[in-house]
């Protein structure tokens, strides 16, 4: 199990919920629903992608806004 977070996917706000699937076809991983549970950002617990909403702050304190 790989548990540090990938780049950062930036997400739709008024999302949930997001399903991770390893994005690597075959060699990806089961089909997962993650749920945000009121926080701006989740990891997926087998690859480790973490999925967050615009305005999320990484540790060194530098905002993200979607594309």
């Amino acid at each position: 199990m790989n548990t540090k977070p990938r780049e950062i996917k930036i997400v739709d706000d008024a999302l949930d919920e997001i399903g991770c699937d390893g994005g690597g076809g075959a060699l990806g991983h089961p089909l997962v629903y993650l749920p945000f549970d009121g926080r701006t950002w989740v990891d997926c617990y087998y690859c480790g992608q973490r999925f967050a909403k615009s305005g999320y702050e990484t540790p060194d304190a530098t905002p993200h806004t979607a594309a």
